[in-house]
């Protein structure tokens, strides 16, 4: 028989105290529909996974000794698999390596000249493509639609693979038992899990690769299977679990059901106490029925994902982004404030097309549109099969940088680093337009967005019609005269100019929380807190109100109203608490009656026991909770 080992490494997940790593579930589906054959159960022998990035040299030993390995590739483990597997190569030339996963370079066609350790490229959807190849491994595999082969270094490409008709014929990796033993042997790691209820995405961002490997048609698992995968997941303690499909809502029954039966889960077994969904792009209101129910659970709270990417229509154009009407995203942003759903806006700098006033012009439409808490900002990375990276890079003159700290756990001290290729200029932003658009970024992310200035700046356009725009430029020029702040700007632009160009940055630890690529945007906030400046900022920011404004009452009314909206973390023990606000301004807000006296109540509904580090690590990692920002409900007096 010949040994089969399945290689899927990922980074340690979440804070370091919590040992949470990834089933290896892309692999797991390929063995658990391979070894539902008889051909290939009398002839391969199942050795196991490596699942976390080890010390190659200690592990390359064993591992070379299959007869099989098969890598699944990510962006995350890319240069470990290369590294690993042409070490395994120079031990045993005879080993058959077999490559797949959406990071893998199938349109070069050099790539087994530049990677001579490949034997076989598995392209797109991989499991039935995999079983026949390991079927036929000893006879003639150029008759195996779907593959790339190694001739010498020449590519013998067999074409384009024959997508299953069916998903129902994959059994589960979970229900088929290919992940006791691994579980069993780590006792002590907390497993995140992999939730697939369909396949496909009928959308084609440029630059997404999510339907270069499963193509654009959406097939759905069976029902009783996904709620089996739940139960398993319950039953097996994994703490989180990621919804990989790509519009979760689209099929609004079903996924009702689904979302049911995860609460479910989650009351009768604990587990998982968090997980993440992609929601469906061109949302209905039965989407916001189903986050609603979700939020109204005390176990999750990560609210409406609303991904627009970019607000200007000649950049969704380029894209190929069927996107919202504006209309229609201020609808859903009003009814999820009304409803009390968190909502969370996704946009790209550096796209093709993007300027840089349009990237800016971009949060003063979601602001209007109210998107107010929320809203991360990544930057474009050029991802290997996307059409953005094969296509529009000569098109649009896309330059990019390889950076090595952008995927959170990759910065931890390993030999091996896994790089992202970030976009640092186009035809239509230069390198230093790009610098300028992530201070900007940087800047309203730390007031608005975190929920400093942003109940100010909203009344303030409303009452007085000052816009977005010029509150925001005004206060950063007041502000900038801070020696603090213009410390921190100076600095923040500093380290964003060297990840760019270096690839990555070497920051000093925020009390506990190490500060890379993925989170610098948030170094400000969480220097703030740390080194007590939130009362000193307040001060600031009362006396460019002072210069802005001529009611003393309002200014009060606005200063005390985001103070308490703010959580000031030396001043958690005061929550909850009541505010009571001369001028009803939220009350304004909702719905354009200025009355007068109303009382608030604030609160933090987190532990109020938190220590300050475990605070700190939350502003990022529990980020789409709205973190940070209290609660608030009207008081009604009898």
């Amino acid at each position: 028989m010949k040994s089969i080992l399945f290689v899927q490494p990922n980074f340690r997940q979440g804070p370091k105290e919590v040992n949470a790593y990834y089933l290896p579930y892309s692999v797991g589906t390929l063995w658990a529909y391979a070894n539902e054959y008889e051909e290939v159960k009398r002839n391969y022998k199942f050795n196991g996974f490596i699942w976390k990035r080890d010390n190659i040299d200690n592990i390359c030993v064993n591992a070379s000794k299959n007869h099989v390995i098969a890598f699944s590739t990510y962006v995350w483990n890319k240069n470990y698999n290369f590294e690993l597997a042409k070490k395994i190569k120079s031990i045993n030339p005879d080993a058959v390596l077999i490559f797949g996963g959406p990071e893998i370079e199938i349109e070069n066609k050099n790539i087994f000249l530049d990677y001579p350790f490949i034997d076989i490229v598995v392209k797109s959807e991989g499991e039935s493509t995999f079983k026949d190849l390991l079927i036929n491994l000893d006879n003639d595999i150029i008759k195996i639609k779907g593959l790339l082969i190694n001739d010498n270094g020449n590519v013998i490409d067999t074409g384009q693979p024959v997508r299953l008709n069916e998903l129902d014929v994959l059994p589960s990796p979970y229900l088929t038992g290919v992940f006791d033993d691994l579980i069993e042997e780590n006792f002590d790691v907390e497993w995140n899990a992999t939730l697939e209820t369909n396949r496909g995405c009928p959308y084609a961002c440029t630059f997404c690769d999510w339907g270069s490997l499963t193509y654009s048609k959406v097939k759905k698992f069976d029902l009783e299977r996904v709620y089996a995968e739940l139960e398993w997941i319950g039953k097996n303690k994994c703490g989180f679990v990621s919804v990989t499909d790509a519009n979760f809502g689209i099929f609004l029954e079903r996924d009702n059901l689904i979302a049911d039966k995860l609460l479910e889960v989650q009351d009768t077994y604990g587990y998982p106490y968090t997980f993440s969904v992609t929601w469906a792009k061109n949302q209905k209101d039965g989407v916001i029925d189903i986050v609603k129910k979700l939020t109204d659970s005390p176990k999750f709270n990560q609210g409406l994902t609303v991904s627009v990417q970019s607000m200007d229509f000649g950049v969704l154009e380029n894209i190929k982004r069927k996107n919202l009407e504006q209309h229609k995203i201020e609808e859903i942003l009003d009814i999820c404030e009304k409803k009390d759903i968190p909502t969370y806006t996704e946009i790209i700098l550096g796209l093709p097309g993007e300027t840089l006033e349009s990237w800016k012009n971009n949060f003063w439409k979601l602001f209007n549109a109210g998107a107010h808490t929320g809203l991360n900002i990544f930057q474009a990375q050029l991802l290997e099969n996307a059409e953005m990276n094969l296509l529009q890079t000569k098109e649009y003159d896309i330059k990019y940088s390889t950076v090595y700290d952008y995927m959170s756990g990759s910065y931890d001290e390993d030999p091996i680093k896994e790089g992202v290729k970030i976009v640092t200029s186009t035809n239509t932003i230069t390198f230093s337009e790009m610098l300028e658009a992530q201070i900007f970024s940087w800047y309203l992310n730390t007031f608005h967005v975190n929920g400093i200035t942003n109940y100010i700046s909203r009344f303030l356009n409303e009452y007085y019609n000052i816009s977005y725009q010029q509150f925001y430029e005004k206060l950063l020029s007041y502000i900038i005269e801070d020696a603090w702040f213009f410390k921190e700007k100076t600095e923040t632009e500093n380290y964003y100019r060297m990840w760019m160009t270096e690839g990555k940055i070497t920051h000093p630890k925020i009390s506990n929380v190490e500060i890379h690529g993925w989170n610098i945007i948030y170094r400000t906030v969480l220097n703030m807190q740390n080194e007590n400046q939130v009362e000193k900022m307040y001060q600031v920011i009362e006396r460019f109100l002072d210069n802005t404004i001529k009611d003393k009452d309002i200014i009060n009314d606005l200063i005390n109203l985001q103070k308490a909206y703010f959580i000031n973390y030396n001043k958690i023990e005061t929550y909850p608490k009541q505010i009571t606000l001369k001028n009803d301004i939220l009350g304004y807000l909702e719905n354009g009656n200025l009355d007068s006296e109303k009382t608030y109540i604030f609160d933090f509904v987190e532990d109020k026991n938190m220590k300050k580090e475990r605070f700190l690590e939350n502003i990022y990692f529990r980020r789409r909770r709205n973190f940070g920002k209290a609660l608030i409900k009207k008081c009604h007096r009898t």
